[in-house]
């Protein structure tokens, strides 16, 4: 999957959700959730909450099995639309859910960009498959068309420059 079409799929996702569910925010589950949830509330025009959900599996960078991040504060009360990259047994959106239910959301919805039909499934999902997928924060350069040097020179800095911080 390209970054245009990661695009594409995000767009044509979000117009399915906002035909027929209304959030208040929306809240994404690390690591993959982070990039499909922040370009889903982009598209929606709502705010991004990010969240970790103590999974199975050690982070690969660290080698540390993963802690559980609060719900925002900014759950209770919302309608939120949960989102993650992929759902296959369901058990992280099962979890993402428990916990916004214990934070206080008042309504909470499902999204994810693929499911690889396993018996669960999210309220809304692009592509449905059982083979590999390669998404496009996997692999290569995240300026994929050219348009962005990957490896700017430096500015000259000018001695009279100062951080008014």
């Amino acid at each position: 999957m390209t970054w245009a079409q990661f695009d594409g799929a995000v767009h044509a996702m979000a117009g399915e959700i906002s035909a027929t569910y209304t959030c208040d925010l929306v809240v994404g589950i690390a690591p993959g959730g982070l990039y499909v949830g922040s370009a889903v509330a982009s598209a929606l025009g709502k705010p991004f909450h990010p969240v970790r959900i103590l999974g199975r599996t050690r982070d690969p960078l660290t080698g540390r099995m993963p802690k559980v991040m609060a719900m925002p504060p900014e759950v209770k009360g919302a309608r939120i639309l949960l989102v993650d990259d992929v759902i296959a047994s369901g058990m992280t959106l099962r979890r993402a859910i428990d916990l916004a239910r214990k934070a206080g959301a008042r309504q909470i919805r499902t999204a994810t960009l693929l499911s690889r039909d396993q018996g669960a499934s999210s309220d809304w999902t692009v592509l449905v498959m059982e083979g590999p997928l390669v998404f496009p924060w996997d692999y290569g350069p995240v300026a994929e068309d050219g348009r962005f040097d990957l490896a700017p020179e430096p500015a000259p800095t000018s001695p009279r420059a100062r951080s008014r911080a």
